[in-house]
């Protein structure tokens, strides 16, 4: 096998843009990125003779130009690449903790055990179920009268517990503040980005960057929520669509590459 001529390595930035190819946010890392390709696909156009004396003959040729398409994969996850993914958006959570008062008023139904059931909020701690009533109110036992999924903010009852199916409880709870990202999954049918490659020949340490003005991202890939316990990581593979812009004559650059 003849040796590689060419090896190179590169950190990736894209952009969001909108439905008329304007960046709406700024650029991002976007983590591990190989390979990352580029093919562009021409065609042929033949104008072969009918002329009885010239039949079959090829008169002339001209070669157009059919797309621009690619791919890349992406083996680190981030809030905005997953929700790309799953041809979605990232929204940013910034809900303010704070405290639910176990008052008169503030009550819940008992579910039936082994029904768990949501208390209004995720992300729970200090929890009070109690009798509803505002006189020497029963306080009920975690793990005893009732169980909880404090990430998910679930409870339910236990089975020969002191709380009733169908009765009303009060509880109170503190929650934390949301901070970070969400992923909505399947609210976006188009992703389309621009994307800036800051590139080096790994051979002889010159750069070589690239840019490409509008890039659709499609993603088929099989994203697994649980995965198998002997998975290294997951990968976001993506098949990609080059998009000249109006005013331009192609859709991207790359320098830095000697002939």
């Amino acid at each position: 096998m003849q040796p590689k001529t060419r090896a190179f390595a590169g950190t990736v930035y894209m952009a969001p843009l909108d439905g008329s190819k304007n960046r709406i946010g700024g650029f991002r890392k976007v983590g591990n990125v190989y390979p990352f390709t580029l093919q562009v696909e021409t065609e042929q156009k033949i104008n072969t003779s009918r002329m009885r004396e010239s039949a079959g003959q090829n008169l002339d040729t001209r070669t157009i130009l059919s797309g621009i398409t690619g791919a890349c994969t992406l083996r680190q996850w981030m809030a905005s690449t997953l929700a790309w993914a799953l041809s979605g958006e990232e929204v940013a959570m910034s809900e303010a903790g704070g405290v639910v008062a176990p008052v008169g008023g503030t009550t819940l139904t008992a579910p039936a055990p082994g029904e768990w059931e949501p208390m209004g909020h995720q992300n729970i701690s200090v929890v009070s179920i109690t009798e509803d009533t505002d006189t020497s109110p029963t306080v009920y036992a975690l793990g005893v009268d009732y169980e909880l999924n404090t990430t998910l903010g679930l409870w339910t009852t236990v089975e020969g517990g002191a709380i009733a199916e169908g009765a009303d409880v009060r509880y109170g709870y503190t929650y934390a503040a949301e901070a970070g990202y969400r992923v909505e999954v399947g609210n976006k049918t188009m992703i389309r980005v621009a994307v800036l490659i800051d590139g080096e020949d790994e051979f002889t340490g010159e750069a070589v960057n690239a840019e490409f003005d509008s890039v659709v991202l499609a993603s088929g890939a099989e994203i697994n929520i649980i995965t198998e316990p002997d998975s290294d990581y997951e990968e976001l593979p993506f098949s990609l669509t080059f998009e000249t812009l109006e005013g331009k004559s192609s859709p991207g650059r790359i320098n830095g590459i000697d002939v």
